[in-house]
């Protein structure tokens, strides 16, 4: 079964993926920073115990930190099967369904954190899904829920619907043009936010950014997805039209850049994270933009290869914790193993 980020959506020239976070807490505990290790344990346990007995996660993984060494959660970081938060956390568990699209976190910022991805532009979806297993978890725990203000939960900003909801977009071209500086600003007044998703600074490794809203109190589900849907709408707009002005300037530069790019990335025996995610972006839009192609891989993306050369998910695969130029061997011989030829 290929997983969610194996696979291409709408708009996926851009968008690769669209996400809906829930935050729920439960009435019988104190909100997760509050609890003491046994009390964490306990709420943990027991809730898991609950999940796992329910029919409609028969087939799905569950996990609990007891038994994961570092290099297994951070591998589940490096997928998005759970949050960076949960990652620092000694107590927690969760459930993942078999392609990972959806994931149930215990103990994360809030009690559980229930998350939906779907490949490209297709948020209607990813909530449904993820609405349709908060309604299934309610029936076996109590939510902590105030009729004036919706959801309670631990940061503020989370009061109310408790969703988060997320795209992650490809923009190589906006990046490369420094128009983000700008336009994160623009979208501040939408009650939006943009960040890197790999690495800091106003150009993040890949140049793969995650759009979302900040505010959840005083706002419905749909509004809140109209809103982030309708903005990001023009923002891929933006990046298609900077794309096609760069190649329509410069075709033949950009071409050579996107051959280059893939020579490196085919024949390279050992190669940095900050060079392979340049480079696989570079190629991303290039085959993207019909400037190379490449014969038909089931399951290939350029972002499940960004996946797999994550310094944790390589070292799952060897079986063995490696040295810094070994994880750069491995990675590049990940690439060479799973890039496609050229037509």
């Amino acid at each position: 079964m290929n997983r969610w980020f194996e696979a291409k959506g709408e708009n996926s020239d851009v968008v690769i993926s669209s996400r809906v976070r829930l935050a729920r807490n439960l009435t019988k505990y104190n909100f997760s920073h509050k609890l003491k290790n046994k009390d964490a344990k306990q709420m943990v346990d027991d809730t898991l115990m609950k999940f796992e007995k329910m029919s409609e996660f028969e087939n799905y993984n569950s996990y609990n930190f007891e038994n994961l060494d570092q290099f297994q959660k951070i591998a589940m970081l490096e997928r998005h099967v759970i949050s960076p938060f949960l990652t620092n956390q000694s107590i927690a568990a969760g459930l993942v369904s078999p392609d990972e699209n959806i994931s149930i976190m215990l103990n994360e910022e809030d009690h559980i954190r229930i998350q939906a991805f779907v490949a490209g532009s297709d948020m209607e979806t990813a909530y449904k899904n993820a609405d349709i297993i908060d309604d299934s978890l309610s029936n076996v725990v109590e939510y902590a829920y105030n009729s004036k203000y919706g959801y309670l939960t631990t940061c503020p900003s989370n009061v109310g619907t408790g969703m988060r909801a997320s795209y992650m977009l490809h923009l190589p071209a906006l990046s490369g043009t420094n128009k983000l500086n700008g336009l994160a600003a623009e979208i501040g007044r939408f009650g939006l936010t943009i960040r890197c998703i790999y690495g800091e600074g106003t150009r993040g490794l890949g140049d793969i950014y995650q759009i979302s809203n900040q505010v959840t109190l005083g706002f419905s589900e749909s509004e809140i997805i109209d809103n982030l849907s309708n903005i990001v709408y023009q923002i891929v707009q933006q990046e298609r039209t900077a794309r096609r002005q760069y190649i329509s300037r410069k075709r033949v530069s950009a071409e050579d850049v996107v051959y280059r790019s893939y020579g490196v990335l085919k024949y390279s025996r050992k190669i940095s994270i900050k060079d392979a995610m340049a480079l696989l972006s570079e190629l991303r839009m290039g085959l993207e933009q019909g400037l190379l192609k490449v014969t038909a891989k089931h399951g290939f993306t350029i972002y499940s290869i960004m996946i797999g050369i994550q310094p944790a998910n390589l070292q799952l695969i060897a079986e063995r914790e490696l040295t810094e130029e070994e994880i750069d061997i491995e990675r590049a011989k990940f690439i060479r193993e799973n890039l496609p030829l050229i037509q």
